[in-house]
């Protein structure tokens, strides 16, 4: 299952292109795999690379048609593997397809950074302009095979965080509970800064404190937002006196690196 949306900017008329395709990635995968059972990683990288390559190529070339038949400016291609909660369209099945009981289980944070390389490599060699962040995404209430997996206590808080080193974002739509102190929200988002100024990456937290609901409660969101388990925090309800410090932390040294 793939998806193109079309964006048109009203302020300087411009036509951007993103294409969400995880349903396509697995099926590829799984082909690959009944026909040649003993592929190696290396194969399936280029696999998914030539795969997001396809894809992002015939969202590339929609969207220059569409902006000539409108005569507006052509912009960017956006490749993120952005899933949805309905069955068939999950970027948490394909670490199932690689061959893991589930994501977050070791081998989860090898499998997402060669899922990742591979799409950007294949989706960078297929568009003039890649635009947006063009990786996986790890929405936990917004992918039902992830929200799952957290449900079965094979993903948690720090496995989320670990994985956020390698994958598009950050902590994505992760549903806490509702008494969650202000401190320990702030420590969280401060973890996610810290992985992004060191590994010169974006990074966020989409957090969900559920106002009365309780670590392994269960909340709905509705819609595209989906639906997940509470997940629990450690020191939910602790003060934090790190953050209590406040002020700025200075910018890492780069210089040595070379």
């Amino acid at each position: 299952m793939a998806g193109a949306y079309l964006g048109i900017g009203e302020a300087d008329a411009v036509i951007n292109v993103g294409v969400s395709g995880p349903g396509v990635v697995k099926n590829a995968i799984d082909r690959a795999l009944q026909s040649n059972p003993d592929i190696d990683l290396g194969q399936i990288s280029e696999l998914i690379k030539k795969t997001a390559y396809r894809v992002t190529r015939v969202g590339e070339l929609i969207g220059r048609e569409v902006a000539q038949q409108l005569k507006i400016r052509f912009g960017v291609v956006d490749l993120s593997l952005a899933p949805t909660p309905h069955v068939g369209d999950s970027v948490g099945e394909i670490f199932q397809s690689l061959g893991l009981l589930s994501i977050g289980v070791p081998g989860t944070t090898a499998a997402l950074a060669l899922l990742n390389d591979a799409v950007k490599k294949g989706g960078a060699f297929a568009s003039s302009r890649v635009g947006g962040l063009s990786g996986a995404f790890i929405p936990v209430s917004e992918d039902l095979n992830i929200s799952q997996a957290a449900a079965d206590g094979y993903i948690g808080l720090d496995k989320l965080e670990a994985i956020t080193s390698v994958c598009s974002v950050g902590l994505d739509m992760v549903a806490i509970p509702g008494d969650t102190s202000a401190e320990t929200v702030a420590a969280i988002i401060a973890d996610e800064m810290a992985i992004g100024v060191v590994n010169h990456k974006t990074t966020a937290t989409r957090l969900i404190p559920v106002p009365g609901k309780s670590a392994g409660d269960k909340a709905h969101f509705g819609g595209l937002l989906g639906q997940s388990i509470i997940i629990p925090v450690n020191n939910a309800r602790g003060e934090n006196k790190f953050i209590r410090h406040g002020g700025l932390i200075p910018a890492p040294i780069h210089s040595l690196n070379n």
